[in-house]
């Protein structure tokens, strides 16, 4: 029986910045806090939402030490999870390594669960053998549970479903962010992976999601807002009309956070309300 991170709402959670040279620490405190406040189930670090392409390798290790540490503040169960997406194998075992180890200088806590989600390498693409041999390769180098991403619109390939089925049976591969956009696709994920936790990756068709069988999200939106998820989510099926019509109030928000490419406009929401500024690092542009 493979363990479950987590079930429920959890938030990619943006990296705040002072200025395009350094991050805004202070602030990252107060999203992080904000989360466990809202009793986010899981807070993802240093994912896409995270801009971690453009943060170089000492601040990735200040963010991690930062969250590792905040993590010690939630009472419930809560599960840290670390982006360790990238090119090389290589540098994502050596930063799942540096999460490791952090982790063990903490007291040990019951109610705390981590693991990393990679994604598929992008720009070097490679096949669905391909595939199978790096997620492999990372699985067997490193202890923490792994959550498979994928996120065809970022990486330039998709992960299909029966080669998920083939990842399935990876010890430590224990689950899926499926970014696809494909209902049809993610229902048969969840078909041919009973022993994964199936997650949605996307806000906007996260009710279908629920529906078909994922437990739970990784979301954009539960930056602003975790109990509006969790709305969705728990009524999805014990209230199926409530959820509808809580997801459909929501559905032209959810829109407006990919009116442009993720984070530019969770960065804009979030500063309109004060908790950060509205800075982001090249390539990457504000919208006003």
């Amino acid at each position: 029986m493979k363990i479950k991170l987590f079930e429920g709402v959890a938030t990619a959670l943006i990296t705040p910045f002072k200025t395009n040279e350094e991050i805004d620490f202070t602030a990252l405190k107060k999203l992080f806090l904000r989360q466990i406040e809202q009793k986010a189930d899981a807070v993802v670090i240093l994912g896409t939402t995270g801009e971690p392409p453009t943060l170089t390798l000492a601040e990735k290790h200040k963010i991690i030490k930062l969250s590792v540490k905040l993590s010690q503040t939630a009472t419930y169960k809560f599960a840290l999870i670390l982006g360790i997406g990238g090119n090389n194998p290589k540098e994502s075992i050596k930063l799942a390594k540096f999460f490791e180890n952090e982790i063990k200088k903490q007291p040990k806590n019951k109610l705390l669960s981590h693991g990393v989600l990679l994604t598929a390498p992008y720009y070097n693409k490679t096949t669905q053998a391909g595939l199978i041999e790096y997620f492999k390769f990372v699985a067997e180098n490193i202890n923490l549970p792994i959550i498979v991403y994928n996120v065809p619109s970022r990486t330039g390939m998709n992960i299909e479903p029966k080669t998920f089925e083939k990842l399935a049976r990876i010890k430590n591969i224990v689950g899926v962010k499926e970014a696809s956009g494909n209902i049809s696709q993610i229902a048969d994920v969840v078909r041919f992976c009973p022993n994964l936790a199936v997650y949605s990756g996307d806000d906007t068709i996260c009710l279908a999601s629920f529906a078909v069988g994922c437990r739970g999200i990784i979301s954009v939106a539960s930056n602003v807002s975790v109990e509006l998820l969790r709305e969705i989510y728990e009524n999805a099926s014990a209230n199926p009309k409530i959820a509808r019509d809580k997801f459909l109030t929501a559905l032209p928000f959810f829109k407006s956070l990919f009116v442009c490419v993720n984070p530019i406009p969770i960065k804009y929401e979030l500063s309109k309300i004060g908790l950060c500024k509205n800075i982001l690092r090249l390539p990457l542009v504000p919208i006003k």
